[in-house]
């Protein structure tokens, strides 16, 4: 990968927990912005474990892309923590997934495995974009 496909755009994605008695699996939604090795974003999840909080949880993510490595770390608006996921992962080669793992620095036993992929759209914008690029090689 040499890095130049933006992050910029629509995803949609999911989390898993390793150990299934802290939950079973998410989806979510998500917007990512990438200005250089910056990466910013919002999320929206269902609700499924604070039960004082609305059926939608909102977060912010805010990380760093170097090449294919991605991290970032994910603060939910809707109430106050003072511990907040970290995201490790990695690009694939088109740019539209990102695969890895995730974790609580104070709760280690909270931890699990994340993917997130383009929208439908996006993605096939991706795959026209890689089209033409490749014939203009030729």
């Amino acid at each position: 990968m040499t890095g130049s496909e933006s992050l910029s755009g629509s995803w949609t994605g999911r989390f898993d927990y390793d150990n299934i008695a802290f939950g079973t699996p998410v989806s979510f939604d998500a917007v990512l912005i990438e200005t250089g090795t910056s990466l910013r974003g919002e999320v929206v999840e269902p609700n499924t474990f604070r039960p004082e909080a609305t059926d939608t949880l909102l977060a912010v993510l805010t990380g760093t892309r170097n090449g294919s490595v991605v991290q970032f770390v994910k603060t939910y608006t809707d109430f106050e923590d003072t511990d907040h996921p970290r995201y490790d992962g990695h690009v694939n080669p088109t740019a539209t997934r990102i695969t890895g793992r995730w974790h609580f620095p104070t709760k280690p036993g909270i931890k699990g495995t994340f993917l997130l992929a383009r929208t439908a759209q996006a993605a096939v914008r991706k795959q026209a974009e890689a089209a033409m690029e490749m014939a203009l090689e030729v």
